[in-house]
């Protein structure tokens, strides 16, 4: 289902809207034009520290001795970074390996709106905006609050809210005869899934946590769904029959041809037999909240009546307990031909058929069902749900994979094993590690501390930071040219909405303003980066200024050249008006 919203934006509001826009704008676009230029400065920076360290770096044979005569210098080493500590997860206190890293990833299954918005200019200037959420359940990296819905029944809940990111990073690690630096202890990479244990799953979540594809899933606590806000309730005392009180009559508007039926009141929970369509008695369960729920697994309202009847019923007779896994001694009442399985949380199961004396339950997906020697071909609960009869039980926690419930919680994790190849370009301090500072003037004191996973040369390595060096100019490149457009186009932005007047004109002046800032940005961010290469390569800034200062001049020429072939068409069209004169 979706929910829409209409809204309407007057042209003097958005008028004003743009008018304040323009100060952003002008800081946009001011602010883009330092970036550019201290990034050129970094990248030059970066690579002749790079060119230098490359010139004086020297290979250490191993990283298994100390040689005193390499203290100080810069040097290329291979090795192995180790560790002997134990990194324990807070929650699933059995995952506990010896690792560098380890590392908790989180997700929420979680009511999510979706928003949509389409918007309309309107002759006047006004704007309508329609907007429309719709609402879909998926796994998220953190809670969603569904306080602010604009459609109620998409309540969010958690089952596990103490559960969030976590990276446990070890303090310590040898590589050969030297000790790692915290730094470069988080600087290595190559992290591998965990296999996932029942043994790491803590007492607290014992009968919640299904292990499936790498993850745990956490699901609601044991006893029964929650719905949000609540807490499970309090266990039945295993093994002993309830005190029934007087009979009422219950009639159920919701179902056809209902007659008034004994209903007894056990500890909470209802039973009634309600008379249908041919006469045909049904077993009816009515849970506390008010919802019944016939032995077919339909739901429907329950109206009891307030007239009691007497004398009163004696005891329900208990066809068996059993013994569910992480839940405890389960009753299993029988009225009739019917059993029922009462949950911890005082909510009935009902079964078709009779169970055995001694029947398997298990939870399935948080449900209690009954696998029952020589039962018909598939055994339904009241949930609606089947299973094929087994004659062994299956124990599962309350999270199911293949069908999430809203608050259910899956957690993965991955660590860097205690025993990792490394290779460094570091200065050599005693039996540790140092950044080297670069001594060219050039560089600035900029630094050259290097370290990648696996075995690399040194030729490899310093290649490696050129690369990144590299790309990391363009990405900021880029990032200031984007500022200073936007900037441009928010500055412009009055001109658009004043034109909205009529939409079409409106739009005309949007892609003109559009054309505009990209012919002023790209011209303005060369010439800040030319001036850039001309304070810190004075060589290739004078070709990007020259490329800048050519296409500003090109524009202008063009400019010139179209207001000429205006100007010449202009006598042309008037002199054949004169002949026919």
């Amino acid at each position: 289902m979706a929910v829409t919203e209409t809204t309407t934006e007057s042209w003097g509001s958005r008028l004003g809207g743009s008018i304040k826009g323009v100060a952003i704008g002008g800081v946009l676009f001011l602010a883009g034009i330092p970036l550019l230029f201290w990034n050129e400065g970094r990248a030059v920076k970066t690579a002749k520290a790079l060119e230098e360290g490359a010139s004086v770096c020297v290979k250490l044979p191993n990283a298994d001795t100390l040689d005193a005569t390499m203290d100080g210098k810069l040097v290329h080493v291979t090795g192995k970074a180790v560790t002997e500590e134990t990194l324990s997860d807070d929650i699933f206190t059995g995952l506990a390996p010896t690792a560098i890293r380890l590392t908790r990833k989180v997700e929420y299954y979680q009511w999510v709106e979706n928003e949509k918005k389409e918007k309309k200019k309107n002759v006047g200037g006004s704007e309508t905006t329609v907007t429309t959420y719709t609402y879909s359940k998926k796994w998220v990296t953190s809670p969603v609050d569904s306080s602010s819905f604009r459609e109620a029944g998409h309540d969010n809940q958690v089952f596990l809210p103490e559960a969030t990111d976590r990276n446990i990073v070890a303090q310590t690690a040898r590589y050969g005869a030297f000790e790692l630096t915290p730094d470069q202890i988080n600087r290595i990479s190559g992290a591998k899934p965990v296999e996932l244990k029942p043994e790491y799953i803590p007492d607290s979540l014992k009968g919640r946590v299904t292990l499936s594809g790498g993850y745990a899933y956490v699901g609601y606590p044991v006893g029964g769904m929650m719905a949000p806000g609540m807490v499970p309730g309090v266990a039945a005392t295993p093994g002993v029959a309830p005190e029934l009180p007087a009979m009422q009559m219950v009639d159920i508007p919701s179902m056809p041809n209902q007659v008034g039926c004994p209903l007894v009141i056990a500890e909470g929970v209802q039973y009634v037999q309600t008379k249908m369509n041919g006469g045909k008695m049904l077993p009816v369960i009515a849970q506390p909240t008010g919802m019944v729920v016939v032995d077919n697994g339909t739901t429907h309202a329950v109206m009891p009546s307030q007239t009691p009847i007497t004398p009163a019923m004696p005891k329900s007779p208990i066809a068996s307990t059993a013994m569910v896994p992480n839940v405890g001694l389960v009753n299993i009442y029988r009225v009739g031909a019917f059993d029922y399985a009462k949950l911890p949380d005082g909510t009935m199961s009902v079964i078709h058929g009779a169970a055995t004396a001694t029947p398997s339950i298990f939870l399935n997906g948080g449900m209690l069902q009954i696998a029952m020697q020589g039962a018909p071909a598939a055994t339904t609960v009241g949930t609606g749900n089947t299973m094929p009869t087994t004659a062994t039980a299956t124990v599962q926690g309350t999270a199911n994979p293949g069908n999430p419930q809203v608050g259910d919680v899956r957690i993965t994790w991955t660590m860097i094993p205690a025993e990792m190849p490394v290779s460094i370009v570091a200065v050599q301090t005693g039996s540790t590690f140092a950044p080297y500072v670069a001594k060219d003037s050039a560089a600035d004191g900029y630094t050259v501390d290097l370290l990648e996973t696996g075995t690399k040369t040194k030729e490899e390595m310093f290649q490696n930071a050129e690369n990144a060096n590299t790309m990391m100019t363009w990405i900021l490149r880029i990032v200031g040219w984007i500022m200073m457009y936007m900037g441009l186009k928010m500055i412009f932005k009055p001109l658009e909405v004043l034109g909205d007047v009529l939409p079409i004109l409106g739009d005309l002046i949007g892609v003109g303003t559009g054309v505009l800032a990209f012919l002023i940005a790209t011209p303005v961010a060369l010439i800040t980066i030319g001036i850039a290469w001309l304070f810190y390569r004075p060589v290739l800034g004078i070709i990007l200024l020259a490329a800048a200062i050519g296409l500003i001049v090109l524009l202008i020429k063009k400019k010139a050249a179209a207001k000429a072939a205006k100007e010449a068409a202009a006598p042309a069209e008037e002199a054949p008006a004169e002949q026919a004169e």
